[in-house]
């Protein structure tokens, strides 16, 4: 890869193959999106808000199995989503774990547990673990259609706990445009989105 001024480009393919109907952006630009991120983050130096985006995206496009806040392998309906959002926005902010009344307004009152409430007490007031919610948080915003920020979220810090430079996350922004400039080869199977009418859905 290049760097920024000279062609930054991203290797390799999407693993994203479908999206399910209540995403915003198109399949391509969100396999794109989620690429970009991980590539991002391996080669960029492992910014947490970047690896909590390419998880959510990841759980999101069936890449993986557990929803990036709340460890739950249920399949992300739109419902779920929401959930996970309201979940990450706590957790971002260092908020205290929810009492069940809380759960049950969010509508995800099943995912109050004893095991949550030992994860969230033990982790929630890492600096780690709460920039992780941030960018998970801005990419279902962005998955969501609440916000049309592409790319969704730039590092902000990296692994050793140090800020991103505003370099870095010139490099990192261009990056994801370029990426953003290609297609989905139809005979990856990439290119038809999982609904007919998703198609036209704007990003």
């Amino acid at each position: 890869m290049t760097e920024v001024g000279s062609g930054a480009r991203v290797s390799g393919m999407p693993r994203v193959r479908r999206v399910p109907g209540w995403v915003a952006p198109t399949l391509p630009t969100f396999a794109w999106v989620e690429h970009g991120l991980l590539w991002c983050y391996v080669q960029r130096g492992k910014s947490p808000e970047v690896h909590g985006a390419q998880c959510a995206l990841a759980w999101v496009g069936g890449v993986h199995s557990t929803a990036p806040a709340t460890g739950d392998v249920a399949a992300p309906s739109q419902w779920r989503a929401m959930g996970e959002l309201i979940v990450c926005g706590a957790v971002s902010r260092g908020e205290p774990y929810p009492d069940h009344e809380w759960w049950r307004e969010a509508g995800i009152a099943q995912l109050d547990s004893v095991e949550r409430q030992r994860w969230w007490a033990q982790w929630s007031s890492y600096g780690w673990t709460t920039a992780i919610a941030e960018g998970a948080g801005l990419a279902l915003s962005w998955a969501m259609g609440f916000s049309d920020d592409a790319p969704p979220v730039l590092p902000r810090h990296l692994e050793d706990g140090s800020r991103a430079t505003p370099e870095l996350r010139q490099e990192c922004a261009a990056i994801m445009r370029e990426a953003l400039t290609r297609s989905l080869p139809a005979r990856s199977g990439l290119g038809a989105p999982s609904r007919p009418d998703h198609t036209s859905a704007s990003t």
